[in-house]
């Protein structure tokens, strides 16, 4: 009979009894199937340290109190397995410890209070009652795991939106058939940049994603108008005047005196990079002859997104010419619009939900004719797979989410079907470390391009365990969030130098750009890589840029 497994349990401990409060305590704990961390520290407390302290109640993930830190990340003990591999456990973070494992709450309800003591003229805005889904909130078990999972308070304290709070005061509100204001917001809405890791951390299921847009896009209505967050809100807009020349174009958004002009007149910060404008993808597609044409027995039609029209077309055209090799014919509808997510991020939900209406409409004939839509950014496929029919309620997007793929999902689908042999890839001679976009977390797919990227003969990709890298679209350029921004992504540069590739890779446009700016290193979409790998050069920088 085989020996159960023993592995080490590091818990970051505390005694305010104690000299030395806070110190670590290591302890070897014997592996069983389906252990949970509250059945290891029960297993620790009854057999080998009694004094251990940490909170539980009702064992089935309905009550959060045994909420804890597993490996620097919040989750219910209750509920979450481990592997048998060395484990880290400690207190929540953003809450004062009481001991061990256990946190002080007092202050939590303390805030909660005064939240829902709060009034409507003495607050800028109010989330109305129609925005409420309260079928989705009424799902809160209180454990704030979200808040701790919130990438702006890990540097934020007083300014910082706590999303556990959010959810409990909106829970709270009074219920009314009509657009009466239901929740008094204050102006911290505003540093939620929709990243969505509350939502991902949630152990209930929670999505407060559309309670955090629609509450921005009040604060928004209530306030007075920002042109920084009416352009920022249309980067298609920027994109279509920053294309027209280019170089001019760059080289004046590298101007110094310009840019502190910028931040003096409309608050973009002057030490943030802008992205970099190119000839727009959709003028190189028109005159590009594809060897796959409509009758293929696959073909997709392409969101193309802002940021891979007009700031990064490598992208998108190693995306089409990689598919058009593998035979699957991609029509681009030029009718399409930006996906509404800097919208929703700049307060216009209202604006994001015509955007979103408008793109229904577009891709409605191209489902028709069998074409399923694929999306190199991971922003627009959550938006179009998600958020148009969750977050912005357009029922007629139904099927337009059902038959869209992030392009590594659709790739996968071509390796299951044997039409992208991985076992033909050739060698790529860069060191590559990997950063995974907050979006693509929110889809639940994996890590698709890191699957397809793996089966490269000797190549090893370090994916970093890295948040958000805190640029979030336009939000780490706005100048009182720069700094924020920075903070947040300073584990993604850390993580990055401790690597030392000589490529950094994301799905994510504006990671990439967060990474360059945080290191200098150089940064690819993942599909140019296997593109590469499949033995064909990407297009260059220079002729891009003509």
């Amino acid at each position: 009979m085989t020996s159960p497994k023993t592995f080490q349990v590091h818990i970051h401990r505390y005694d305010p009894e104690r000299k030395s409060s806070a110190y670590a305590q290591t302890y070897q704990v014997k592996h069983r199937p389906s252990m949970t961390v509250l059945e290891v520290l029960e297993d620790i407390q009854h057999h080998q340290d009694s004094s251990l302290a940490f909170r539980s109640s009702c064992r089935s993930s309905k009550c959060g109190t045994c909420a804890v830190s597993l490996d620097g990340k919040p989750a219910l003990a209750c509920r979450t397995v481990v592997s048998g591999e060395d484990i880290s456990l400690g207190p929540l973070p953003r809450r004062p410890v009481v001991r061990d494992l256990i946190v002080e709450h007092r202050g939590r309800e303390k805030r909660l209070g005064e939240l829902a003591a709060l009034e409507r003229e003495s607050t800028p805005a109010a989330l109305p009652e129609s925005k409420i889904d309260y079928a989705n909130v009424s799902r809160c078990i209180e454990c704030t795991v979200c808040t701790a999972a919130c990438p702006v308070g890990f540097t934020l304290t007083e300014l910082a939106p706590t999303p556990d709070l959010f959810s409990a005061a909106v829970g709270a509100g009074i219920r009314v058939e009509d657009d009466s204001p239901a929740m008094p917001l204050e102006e911290n809405i505003d540093y939620c940049s929709l990243c969505l890791n509350c939502y991902l951390a949630c152990p209930a299921g929670v999505d407060l994603n559309a309670l955090n847009a629609w509450a921005k896009d009040a604060l928004t209505e209530a306030g007075p108008p920002r042109l920084r967050n009416w352009l920022f809100g249309r980067p298609d807009l920027l994109g279509k005047a920053g294309s027209l020349a280019p170089k001019l174009s760059n080289l004046t958004l590298a101007n110094a005196l310009l840019r502190k002009g910028m931040e003096a007149s409309v608050g973009i910060s002057a030490r943030a990079d802008m992205p970099p404008y190119e000839s727009p993808f959709l003028r190189w597609y028109k005159k590009y002859r594809p060897q796959t044409g409509p009758s293929a027995e696959r073909k997709v039609a392409f969101f193309v997104g802002c940021f891979y029209n007009y700031n990064d077309t490598q992208t998108t055209q190693d995306t089409i010419r990689l598919l058009d090799h593998l035979g699957v014919h991609v029509g681009v509808p030029e009718e399409q619009q930006c996906c509404g997510m800097p919208m929703l991020g700049n307060g216009d939900a209202e604006g994001a939900r015509r955007r979103a209406e408008a793109n229904t409409e577009v891709f409605r004939p191209w489902l028709e004719k069998g074409y399923d839509v694929i999306v190199a950014c991971t922003t627009g496929s959550l938006m179009l797979k998600s958020e148009y029919t969750g977050t912005l309620d357009v029922p007629a997007a139904g099927e337009l989410a059902g038959r869209t793929y992030d392009l590594g999902e659709y790739l996968q689908l071509l390796v299951e079907d044997g039409v992208l042999d991985l076992g033909a890839l050739e060698p790529v001679s860069e060191r590559m470390s990997y950063h995974t976009p907050c979006h693509l977390k929110a889809q639940q797919i994996g890590r698709p391009f890191i699957e397809l990227l793996s089966q490269i003969p000797g190549q090893e990709i370090d994916v970093l365990d890295t948040v958000c890298c805190g640029l979030s679209g336009s939000y780490g350029l706005k100048t009182e969030k720069y700094d924020l921004g920075q903070d947040i992504g300073q584990h993604l540069f850390d993580a990055l130098d401790e690597s030392h590739p000589d490529l950094a890779l994301s799905e994510c446009g504006p990671c990439q750009l967060q990474m360059r700016h945080g290191t200098g290193l150089p940064t690819k979409h993942p599909v140019s890589v296997l593109w590469e790998a499949m033995g064909q050069e990407s297009v260059d920088q220079e002729v891009r840029n003509r």
